[in-house]
C-alpha cells in the first residue's frame, strides 16, 4: 500500500491509496494502482468520518484520478487520526496542524539559477520566518492554462486530445524541494522555486508558501534525494521514511500562505 494524504485547514481532505506494482508492471495510471477495497476513516476531537471514493478528471493528462475524500473540513489547531483497513491489515497515523501561517513578502522572477539538477528559470520566493520555531516550507502555483502549456517532463510524449483549443483548466503545481529555516530562525528568507509548466509573457498564476509538519517534509525530501540520486550516479542513495507504520507513504499538513498573484514577464527562456 502506499498511502499520501496531507491536511489543509478550510478543505475538505483528500487520501490517495494506491497499491504498489513490480517496476516493470504496466499498471502505471492512477485508475489502474488505486485501491478501491479499503475503509478509510478519519478522526478529530469531536467527529469521526468514513472517507468516501471519489475522482477528478485530470484535463491536462486526459485521464481520471481517483481518492478518498470527506466532507468535514479541516481546522487549525487540532490533531487528526488516521484509520485504514485493508485485506486484514491496519494501518494508522496522526498528525496535528499547528505549523504557524507564514506570509509571502515579495515574489521576482528569474530567467536562470542553479542547482544539482542544472539550470532553471523559477520565482524567488520571499518570506519572513516564524521565530523560535523548526519551520518547513514549499512552494505552489496555481494556474489556468490551455494545453498549449506542457510540462516539463513530458514536452515530446503527452498528447491532449481531451480539451479544445483554447479551454482553460486548473493546474497545481507543487514544488519538488523542501526549505528549511535552519539557522535563519526568525530572519527575512528567500529561495528559488523551480515551475514544472511552460509559460509565455501575460500568464497569470496564483503562488502560495506552503507550512509543513516536520515528518511529511522529511518524507519529501527523501523523495527528492532519490529522485537525485536516480538521476546522478554520484548521490548516495535514500530510502524513504513513511510516516504510517507498516507501510509506505505520508500523513501530515500544511498551512497555506495568503494567495499572491504572480504574472509572468517573459516567455520561457
Amino acid at each position: 500500500m502506499f498511502i499520501e494524504c496531507i491536511l489543509y485547514p478550510e478543505e475538505e481532505p483528500k487520501l490517495f491509496l494506491n497499491t504498489t506494482h513490480a517496476f516493470f508492471s504496466e499498471k502505471v495510471t492512477p485508475q489502474e494502482t488505486f485501491e478501491r477495497n479499503a475503509y478509510v476513516e478519519l478522526s478529530t476531537d469531536g467527529w469521526t468520518e468514513q472517507l468516501m471514493q471519489d475522482s477528478i478528471f485530470d484535463k491536462f493528462r486526459c485521464r481520471w484520478t481517483p481518492f478518498y475524500r470527506g466532507l468535514n473540513l479541516i481546522e487549525y489547531g487540532k490533531t487528526y487520526n488516521l484509520l485504514i483497513h485493508h485485506n486484514d491489515e491496519t494501518y494508522m497515523a496522526t498528525t496535528t496542524i499547528d505549523q504557524p501561517k507564514v506570509n509571502i513578502t515579495g515574489l521576482e522572477y528569474t530567467p536562470e539559477f542553479f542547482d544539482l539538477y542544472g539550470g532553471h528559470d523559477g520565482i524567488i520566493v520571499k518570506f519572513n520566518d516564524t521565530p523560535d520555531v523548526d519551520n518547513y516550507y514549499r512552494f505552489r502555483m496555481d494556474r489556468w492554462m490551455d494545453k498549449t502549456r506542457l510540462h516539463a517532463n513530458s514536452l515530446d510524449e503527452l498528447i491532449n486530445d481531451c480539451t479544445e483549443e483554447n479551454e482553460l483548466f486548473l493546474t497545481e503545481d507543487l514544488g519538488r524541494t523542501i526549505f528549511t529555516d535552519g539557522s535563519n530562525d526568525g530572519s527575512p528568507m528567500e529561495f528559488n522555486a523551480e515551475v514544472s509548466f511552460e509559460y509565455l509573457k501575460g500568464d497569470s498564476t496564483t503562488i502560495y508558501l506552503l507550512s509543513i509538519d516536520a515528518k511529511s517534509a522529511a518524507f519529501f525530501k527523501d523523495l527528492d534525494d532519490q529522485l537525485q540520486s536516480i538521476l546522478n550516479p554520484f548521490v548516495e542513495p535514500s530510502f524513504l521514511h513513511s510516516t504510517i507504520d507498516g507501510t509506505l507513504g505520508v500523513f501530515g499538513s500544511a498551512v497555506k500562505s495568503d494567495p499572491v498573484p504572480f504574472i509572468y514577464p517573459q516567455d520561457n527562456p
